[in-house]
């Protein structure tokens, strides 16, 4: 059934376009949305290659989240989060829902049981799209727990507009880019198997080759083996030995301790 736009839709969207280069557009954004479906969190980030993602705005129902979310995503959670593990993959825009991107162990794995689950957020929804110099806008719509989960109409309507909503989203992600006056530069590309991968050797001496590092970083994110088999392009038996080595190396015996032992970085 195609998506009809009420006299009100026309109106805030017409308000969205003709602020979406000002500070004010975050506010007619999220207005426009809320007409549509309800969110408890709605945030704008940009990620790039380079460095920590930006929080451009956030609205939060839920003051209680203020002090946890996101300031731990940006200190090191963002790392093993399915948007940004995806925003390269989104080009050069798409609308998800979290569950349909999420590893296949992400639910039951320890990033999303120690972090993600605190939050009670319990369904979410994001846009992806480029954004010149490399990076990628990000919008984050989510609900917690008290509040159901989207409905398929919700995100029947938000599929149907998100050509218009990732337009704006660009536009606006591009103005607050110039702003603060970032003018990005080719973006250094420094991928979790790296950063893993330096963090052991500087934490224990202990040295992972790039394919057992590569593993930990698929583990930590929620894929199973026969997930990160298909990944990285290898045989599920071969991931079982990459995977015996990493836990002898590091002393460990479950994904939860792997987690334990790189927490600094999330």
């Amino acid at each position: 059934m195609t998506e009809m736009l009420r006299e009100g839709d026309v109106l805030r969207l017409q308000r969205a376009f003709a602020h979406c280069k000002d500070e004010s557009f975050f506010e007619h954004f999220r207005r426009l949305l809320r007409a549509r479906l309800r969110f408890d969190t709605f945030l704008i980030l940009r990620f790039s290659d380079s460095g920590t993602p930006q929080a451009l705005d956030s609205w939060l129902a839920d003051c209680s989240l203020k002090t946890s979310y996101p300031r731990h995503y940006l200190d090191g959670s963002y790392r093993l989060d399915p948007f940004f593990q995806m925003r390269k993959r989104a080009s050069p825009g798409a609308m998800y829902r979290l569950s349909e991107i999420a590893p296949d162990r992400f639910f039951s794995g320890e990033y999303y049981l120690q972090y993600y689950c605190k939050t009670e957020i319990c369904d979410e929804v994001g846009l992806l799209v480029d954004l010149k110099g490399g990076a990628t806008g990000h919008l984050s719509m989510s609900r917690q727990a008290g509040q159901g989960r989207f409905k398929r109409k919700e995100l029947q309507c938000l599929r149907h507009f998100s050509p218009v909503m990732l337009e704006l989203l660009r536009q606006y992600c591009e103005f607050r880019q110039d702003q603060l006056g970032e003018r990005v530069q080719p973006p250094v590309h420094s991928p979790l198997d790296t950063i893993i991968r330096d963090h052991v050797t500087a934490l224990s001496g202990t040295v992972l080759t790039r394919r057992e590092a590569q593993l930990a970083a698929l583990i930590l994110q929620g894929h199973s083996n026969l997930s990160a088999a298909l990944d990285l392009g290898i045989a599920r038996a071969t991931v079982k030995v990459h995977r015996r080595n990493i836990y002898r190396k590091l002393d460990i015996s479950s994904q939860a301790e792997l987690f334990a032992a790189l927490k600094d970085l999330f």
